[in-house]
């Protein structure tokens, strides 16, 4: 009875007790569950002797995160793409390991890096046989000479259009 009176009057319910006290015809323990909303029940059978705890929903601290440590970025990738001008010295790939090999005018560095050794125009092509990808340069005289012979077959074109007489 002593535990009950301490217990409630921690909760602020002691009036609650000393009127059920007073009454008489009500057991202390009842009273106790009557007089306040406390978390707290007790069965029928176990009056005053036993407590029982009731628990409500409660939310749970959430603890410091942990992935907060990331690595600096690496840029890898292409950085000049097929048909571009290049100049000596120039990055055309930078790469783990050799996707890409280098082929004519081009070297690799130590990190795989394949970076261009003459000015020219950048080509990618793969091997036929063993499918294997390569990065080249050819030379600006090189790759100017198609375009030029495609000029002039369009100048040669035009020029026959202009001779013919047009039928009317």
């Amino acid at each position: 009875m002593q535990r009950l009176a301490a217990a409630l009057a921690r909760r602020g319910c002691s009036e609650g007790l000393q009127l059920a006290r007073q009454a008489g015809a009500v057991p202390a323990a009842a009273a106790a569950t009557e007089c306040c909303s406390t978390s707290f029940a007790l069965p029928a059978a176990a009056a005053a002797t036993q407590w029982q705890q009731l628990r409500f929903a409660s939310k749970k601290q959430g603890g410091s995160t942990q992935n907060t440590k990331d690595s600096n970025p690496k840029y890898l990738g292409v950085k000049l793409f097929g048909g571009q001008r290049c100049i000596p010295g120039n990055i055309i790939m930078r790469q783990r390991g050799t996707e890409f090999h280098p082929g004519s005018g081009v070297g690799m560095g130590r990190d795989h890096t394949i970076y261009a050794l003459i000015e020219g125009r950048i080509k990618f092509s793969r091997h036929p046989r063993t499918k294997r990808r390569f990065i080249s340069v050819e030379p600006l005289e090189a790759a100017a000479a198609p375009a030029v012979a495609a000029l002039q077959q369009q100048a040669a074109g035009a020029a026959r259009l202009q001779q013919q007489p047009r039928a009317l």
